[in-house]
């Protein structure tokens, strides 16, 4: 599977991107920005060791967030019972706040190759085929969970901010 998405991925950088914008990653689910002084001075990072996919960076005494690079969001809760400092909305959490969005112009199916990979992997169904080559998703459905971002071959399923309502 590596030699495969390696091979694919070398396929997608031919590709000029105009601009490129700094990654973002989200914080974890039901973590209350606010609280972050509380969060810079815990010193055991439980919400990390807890983490059962392995995707919460917490680096020095900064607020924890999610790397979709590889796993997902599960919304297992266990971050939030976890963490001393309160951190956390109480009640539980089932959805991420941001956008996942797919780059077309680099997407495998969106240029005629068939792969399924992110629908594959995608427990809410957001992601839908229409005609038979071009995924899109579906944003009532979504719950930017990640877990089709570390499976694109092409890398280019990206997380982004949500952006403000008008």
């Amino acid at each position: 599977m590596d030699s495969r998405r390696g091979f694919f991925s070398s396929l997608v950088s031919l590709v000029q991107v105009k601009e490129k914008e700094a990654p973002f990653f989200p914080l974890l689910p039901g973590f209350i920005p606010n609280s972050a002084q509380g969060c810079a001075e815990c010193t055991t990072s439980a919400c990390k060791s807890v983490c059962e996919e392995g995707i919460v960076v917490r680096e020095g005494t900064a607020s924890p967030f999610l790397d979709f690079s590889k796993r997902g969001c599960t919304f297992c809760g266990e971050c939030s019972v976890a963490c001393e400092s309160d951190c956390f909305v109480a009640e539980p959490v089932n959805a991420i706040n941001a956008e996942v969005r797919i780059g077309i112009l680099s997407c495998l199916a969106w240029n005629k190759t068939i792969c399924r990979s992110c629908a594959d992997v995608c427990n809410d169904k957001a992601i839908e085929f229409t005609g038979l080559w071009n995924p899109e998703i579906d944003p009532l459905k979504c719950t930017a969970c990640g877990f089709c971002i570390g499976v694109c071959p092409a890398y280019t399923i990206t997380v982004h901010p949500l952006k403000a309502a008008k």
